[in-house]
C-alpha cells in the first residue's frame, strides 16, 4: 500500500493534536448552514441542524478524528477517511489560531515566562500535528486497484 506512511503520519499527527489538546471548530459551517436555510426556508433547518451536529462532533474530536479517519483509509474508504480527516484538523487548525489568539488577548499567555514557556511548547505540538496531517492528507492517493465513490 503506498498510503501506508501517509496514513502512519496522519496517525503521527492526530497524536500530536491529542497531546496538545487541539480541537476544532465548526463556526465557518454554522455560517454558511445559517445562509442555506434562510434561502431554502425553515422546514430544512431540522436536516441542517443534524449535519451541524454531526460535523461539531466530528471537528471536536481533533486528533481522535484525525486518527479515525486514517483508520478509515486503511478500509478502502478513501473520499470519507479524508473528509474526516480535514474536519478534524482543518478545524483544528482553526482551533488552534483561536486558542493562541485568545490566550494572547486574555493576557495569560504574556503573564509569565513559564505561561510563555507552557503556551509555545503546547501549542507547537498541536501546530506540527495540524501541519503533518494536512500534508499526509494531500499526499494520500486513491489506490487504482480499489476505487470507491
Amino acid at each position: 500500500m503506498e498510503n501506508k506512511k501517509w496514513i502512519i503520519t496522519c496517525i503521527i499527527g492526530g497524536i500530536l493534536m491529542l497531546i496538545s489538546s487541539i480541537v476544532g471548530n465548526v463556526s465557518f459551517f454554522i455560517l454558511i448552514f445559517g445562509i442555506a436555510s434562510s434561502i431554502i426556508g425553515p422546514e430544512s433547518a431540522l436536516t441542517f441542524s443534524i449535519i451541524l451536529l454531526i460535523f461539531s462532533i466530528i471537528a471536536t474530536g481533533g486528533g481522535i478524528s484525525v486518527i479515525g479517519g486514517a483508520l478509515i483509509i486503511t478500509l478502502n474508504q478513501y473520499r470519507l477517511g479524508k473528509f474526516i480527516i480535514g474536519l478534524g484538523a482543518g478545524m483544528g487548525s482553526i482551533g488552534l489560531l483561536i486558542f493562541i489568539t485568545t490566550s494572547l488577548i486574555a493576557g495569560s499567555l504574556l503573564s509569565d515566562l513559564f505561561g510563555i514557556f507552557l503556551g509555545i511548547l503546547n501549542g507547537s505540538y498541536g501546530f506540527l500535528g495540524v501541519i503533518l496531517t494536512i500534508f499526509a492528507r494531500f499526499r494520500l492517493k486513491i489506490d487504482k486497484k480499489v476505487k470507491n465513490d
